[in-house]
């Protein structure tokens, strides 16, 4: 545990530094499991003292939201900025379909990762609260990029909510065949079906 007060990196070194420890930390984690993992390893590996590692986070749990957060973005960042870049309105079958792509490869590319990453959330509350705010924020970011006036706004967070946990179900689908009785492309179609007309309709 760090007591001292940390340091936001401003410095292009000081960045590249705690951007190594996070990469090391994430590597770790998904290695070794967060309880098994401590602080002198995430340091040895990311090639710095143990002293700098405490300058940029508090306590390993620091590390390890700041590494899964880290990993999310490298998925979900893509497609906020892709919908701001996409001409207006933004079409309810682009938007559909990236959602359900990117999913489908968050899990079926790193299926250790996004374990180890639910695993901790129903372990350690703390973590849950982060990822749980995080998610309401990838949420909002989704409602904002999503300009559309053929499309109710009503309820519009809600329906953006339906997408989004459907999509993470598919993704689980491919990535770990929980129901093998299931057809993945059937399942895809009736998920786009429903999420076009929930958006196409007022509630």
């Amino acid at each position: 545990m760090n007591d001292l007060p940390v340091r936001e990196p401003i410095q292009k070194r000081s960045i590249e530094k705690k951007t190594k420890i996070v990469k090391a930390g994430l590597d770790l984690f998904c290695e070794k499991g967060f309880y098994k993992t401590n602080t002198v390893e995430i340091a040895k590996a990311a090639g710095v003292s143990t002293g700098t590692v405490y300058s940029y986070f508090k306590n390993k749990t620091d590390i390890y939201i700041a590494s899964f957060e880290y990993f999310l973005d490298s998925y979900l960042r893509p497609l906020l900025e892709e919908l701001e870049t996409l001409p207006k309105p933004v079409d309810t079958q682009v938007l559909i379909d990236n959602c359900l792509n990117l999913f489908i490869n968050l899990y079926v590319n790193s299926k250790q990762t996004v374990n180890e990453l639910g695993l901790m959330q129903e372990s350690e509350p703390e973590i849950m609260q982060h990822f749980a705010a995080y998610e309401d924020m990838i949420l909002s970011a989704l409602v904002k990029a999503f300009d559309n006036p053929n499309v109710t706004k009503k309820n519009l967070t809600e329906k953006m909510y339906l997408l989004y946990a459907l999509s993470d179900i598919l993704g689980q689908e491919h990535a770990f065949s929980y129901h093998g009785n299931i057809d993945l492309d059937v399942l895809r179609c009736q998920i786009t079906a429903m999420i076009t007309h929930l958006f196409a309709e007022e509630l």
